[in-house]
């Protein structure tokens, strides 16, 4: 298919399970935890140029998601289908107000529905685009809703024209899409927020959207699945790989590339923290006691500046807590594994096992 990279495939593998189902995880949450709120009602998408036919689409009610668009001389590509077809109607306004040539592409960068929900609502000659783990686990439309409601005010209503609709081109790692003149570039790191995070990228704007995998300038990593050194990793990959001017992130505002200096920072960081505070036998409320946000991550504008004001500082504060419980829970897990495989090894009678 002409302007797509070998990496990408029709339709959905095979190979791999129907359903990877997200995480139970907003029922389990720590204290101090506040649910983003992501009801779009009353919300405008602002139109910000960042480049030549480079366009961020910047929510006007953050943590209401961002999405935005690239023109190329064949057509559009889309970042983002947002909630609902009502957002998604907003983006396909803010498109046809610069130009009127097709949206040939869609990319999800993540698979929650704040990022998803919207496919449907574009055009059906318009490709769905998203990485292998999220179009598999996008499968799970109803338990994403349900998943969802907190964050929309317990409001059903929000997704009450929402149909799922799957993508059309998956990748694995990386993909390229010549929109005519222009190639956007499709980046998979790794796990971050979620299992298949995509960075989408304009090399010769030096722009990126992150998704979710980036909230915002500001901000800190949210784990809000997998583990901190997956996400170490991830970020050290997308470091090395990419020279980024501009981040559009997935819900606040824009931000520069040097916050993924901030993001590794905080994430190793937590991660020997946390280390530290279970050889000291600590238990879960006495590791998040242990391992306070440092000033390097409350000492900016961006709370003060930011629309939800105090809110912002309590969301950041709420997802260190969830970051050190999600990293406490992983590490003694991972601890457990290697003590009961230790123990297999060397059982009594056992080749190799220890004389009591």
């Amino acid at each position: 298919m002409k302007g797509i990279s070998k990496t990408a495939h029709a339709g959905l593998s095979p190979l791999i399970p129907a359903v990877l189902a997200p995480p139970e995880v907003m029922t389990q949450a720590p204290p101090g935890f506040i649910p983003p709120p992501l009801n779009p009602s009353g919300a405008r998408l602002e139109t910000k140029e960042l480049a030549p036919g480079v366009y961020g689409l910047l929510s006007s009610k953050p943590p209401v998601d961002n999405s935005g668009f690239v023109v190329g001389e064949h057509g559009v590509l889309v970042i983002d289908a947002h909630i609902n077809g009502a957002m998604a109607g907003l983006i396909q306004t803010a498109v046809r107000q610069v130009t009127n040539k097709p949206i040939l592409y869609v990319v999800n960068t993540n698979y929650h529905g704040d990022h998803t929900f919207g496919n449907y609502a574009f055009p059906q000659e318009t490709l769905i685009v998203a990485q292998q783990k999220t179009a598999e686990i996008m499968r799970d439309f109803e338990r994403e809703k349900q998943f969802l409601l907190p964050a929309v005010d317990n409001d059903p209503t929000v997704f009450g024209d929402v149909r799922l609709r799957l993508p059309d081109l998956v990748l694995d790692e990386y993909l390229e899409l010549d929109l005519g003149g222009r190639v956007v570039e499709l980046h998979h790191f790794g796990h971050g927020n979620t299992p298949g995070d995509t960075v989408v990228y304009v090399p010769e704007a030096r722009v990126a959207w992150t998704g979710n995998l980036i909230v915002g300038e500001g901000t800190i990593p949210f784990l809000i699945e997998g583990g901190a050194g997956a996400y170490l990793e991830t970020m050290a990959k997308f470091a090395h790989t990419l020279e980024v001017g501009t981040i559009v992130p997935g819900h606040l505002a824009l931000t520069s590339g040097a916050i993924l200096g901030r993001y590794l920072a905080y994430l190793s960081e937590l991660i020997e923290s946390v280390r530290k505070a279970i050889r000291a036998g600590q238990n879960l409320e006495e590791a998040i006691a242990a391992t306070p946000l440092g000033q390097q991550y409350t000492q900016d504008t961006a709370g003060s500046d930011s629309p939800l004001g105090a809110q912002f500082v309590a969301f950041r504060a709420g997802f260190h807590r969830w970051n050190v419980w999600r990293t406490y829970q992983g590490m003694n897990a991972d601890a457990a594994r290697s003590r009961a495989g230790a123990l297999t090894r060397f059982a009594p009678g056992e080749p190799g096992a220890r004389a009591a």
